[in-house]
Formats: C-alpha cells, structure tokens, sequence
C-alpha cells in the first residue's frame, strides 16, 4: 500500500512538472492550435457544472473530464449517449462504455463525432459555388485505463486518435489526458489534477492539396507541373486542470456538492470555474455554474476577467437530471449554457448501468 501511495506522488509530481513546459502563458498563443473540437464538452451532468467537477466526476462521465474517476464506477458496465446543439449549427454525438475488470482495474471506450451538414462547395474559378456539396468528418477515438492506486488515490489515462476530414484532405493524431484524483481524510474534501490533449502534432494531407500549373518564368505553351500545397503542423489544445471539490450533507437525502476549477490553457485563455450540484434523494439534481476567462492586458492595458464576450464566448451553465430504475438503473441529464453570438448550447444525455 505504501509502495502505491509513492508511485501516486510521482505520477502527480510528473503531471505539474511536465505542466511547466507545456502551459506557457494565458493568451499568447490563441489561435495557433488545432484540433479544436477536443475542447468540446460532452455529457450533460458535467457541462452543466462547466467541468467545475474535475476532483469529484465518477464513472463513465469521466472518460471526457477525469479519467482517474473512471474508477470510482458504481455498475459493473456502464453505457452513455450523449448529443448536443452546438454553436454554428454544428451538431455533436457521443457514444461511451466502460467495464470493471475485477482486480485489474476499469477499462472505457468513447467515439465523438462532429455534424456539420452539407456546405456548398467554391473554388478559386467558380467562388459563387459549383452546385456540388461536401461535409467534412471529424472523429475522435478514446481508450480509458483506471484505477485505485491506494484507497484514496485515483489515477487514469486516456489515449486518442484525433481524424480530421475535408472531403480528400485529411489529418490524423494521437494525444493523450492523465488524471489524478485524491479523497482527502477530511470528509467530503476531494482534489483533482488533469493533463489532457498531450500529443504530437497534426497535419493536413491528401490529393486536394495537389495542383497543376504552369510555373513562373516559363514560356506559353509549357506542359503544366503538378505541385502540392504545402500545409503547416498543428499541436493538440494541451491544458492543465487543477480541481477541488467539497460535499456538504444538509439533511435527510439532502446533499450539496460545491467544485472549483482552475484551466491552464496553453493556446487559450486561462479559466476560473465554480459549480455546485443539488441531491435530492439520488432521484433529482440541480446543477449551476459559471466560468470567467483571465485576459492579460497587451501594451499597457489592464488584465481582467472575461466572460460571454468576443474574448470568452460562454456565460452560465445550467442543468437538471433524474435518476430511477427500470430494473437497469438509468440517469437522465439535460445541460443548458449561454453563448455570446451564436445559439446558446443545449445537451441532452442517457446513462445506463448493467
């Protein structure tokens, strides 16, 4: 048992170390990331809570948020579905299941795959369109290992194929999230630590990127070259979270779950979040949150705090679920955020235990 308390330390010690060289400042390198839909939260419990939940989230919602609480799952298998409005019509399904495999640990798999409908094909000769459409695919493949190193140190990892798809153009990578969570001897007290999105780097390659043209310099009549477009590489949106959670019991099947977060985004603005979750009898949950961005002042101006704006997109976060039992237990969950510009986002998930 001591033995896999020091290697649970190491493991934390290796994630904030490593954390140094990955985050380097708030803001400075907005924009210059891709695989963007990685940040996309999924399940409706934890996006109501605006991923506040990093120290306390169990179960198969953990795959996405904490892999470490994948350990904590109550049902020996465990299945979820998962679908969201997201901003600019854009549409996000995602499908997750997990197993307890005895002694050895708790082992999860999860597919995300974005919608973006068909988009009206243009070209340099024919911008006003070519009567043709395409619709790009973009996918996301996750393989989750969890355990209890001691009994109250958690630890879980997650590996990812990241595909990106524009008609014959295409982009693969692999990144990965570790997790740590830790039950603290106070009761109710929980802390938890993420490194996600952790990875090399992505590229766009394929035969559309291929052109044939006469070069520069060359006389009229001269047999045109095929050429490639050259593209650029593209890193993961590696962050660092950094959690607490605190659960006060306020009466009979009467609970209150208060969390914070805190995000180090290494190409996006830091995050500050707080989130709390009302029991009520394991039947009905109350859900609320709400994150600001930290944006520092460039050439004299001032830092400050961002939210539901040009600089921070998102506002509030809200949500309710119903738990019952049809003879399988089965968790409903609905999630609601506002969003500056587009349409506020809306998730709906089912959870089933076996």
């Amino acid at each position: 048992m001591r033995y896999k308390g020091l290697v649970a330390i190491l493991l934390t010690c290796v994630l904030l170390l490593s954390s140094s060289y990955v985050f380097a400042g708030t803001g400075k390198r907005i924009a210059t990331a891709g695989a963007t839909e990685l940040l996309i939260p999924v399940g409706a419990r934890s996006t109501a809570l605006s991923g506040a939940n990093t120290a306390e989230v169990s179960g198969i919602d953990a795959l996405y948020w904490n892999p470490a609480g994948l350990a904590l799952t109550v049902q020996n298998t465990e299945a979820m579905f998962s679908h969201q409005k997201w901003i600019g019509d854009i549409n996000v399904n995602y499908l997750a299941v997990s197993t307890q495999l005895s002694r050895i640990g708790s082992l999860g798999l999860s597919l995300k795959s974005l919608s973006f409908g068909d988009i009206m094909e243009t070209t340099v000769d024919v911008p006003e369109g070519t009567g043709s459409t395409f619709s790009p695919s973009y996918l996301t493949v996750g393989l989750t290992y969890s355990r209890k190193m001691t009994d109250r140190i958690l630890f879980g990892a997650t590996a990812k194929l990241v595909t990106e798809r524009i008609m014959s153009t295409s982009a693969q990578g692999v990144g990965f999230d570790f997790g740590l969570q830790y039950v603290s001897p106070l009761s109710g007290l929980k802390l938890g630590v993420v490194l996600a999105n952790f990875g090399g780097n992505m590229k766009f390659d394929g035969s559309d990127l291929e052109r044939r043209v006469i070069m520069p310099g060359t006389e009229n009549g001269t047999v045109q070259t095929s050429v490639t477009i050259p593209t650029a590489s593209f890193d993961l949106p590696s962050q660092l979270k950094i959690g607490v959670a605190y659960g006060l019991n306020l009466g009979d099947q009467l609970n209150l779950d208060l969390m914070g977060t805190f995000v180090n985004n290494a190409y996006a603005y830091d995050q500050y979040i707080v989130g709390a979750e009302l029991d009520l009898r394991h039947f009905l949950f109350l859900r609320g949150a709400y994150a600001v961005a930290y944006k520092e002042g460039i050439e004299g101006a001032d830092n400050k705090f961002v939210s539901a704006s040009e600089d921070y997109l998102f506002g509030p976060s809200f949500g309710l679920g119903v738990k019952f039992n049809i003879g399988v237990p089965v968790t409903l969950d609905y999630a609601y955020r506002l969003t500056e510009f587009f349409n506020n986002a809306q998730w709906f998930c089912l959870t089933v235990g076996f």
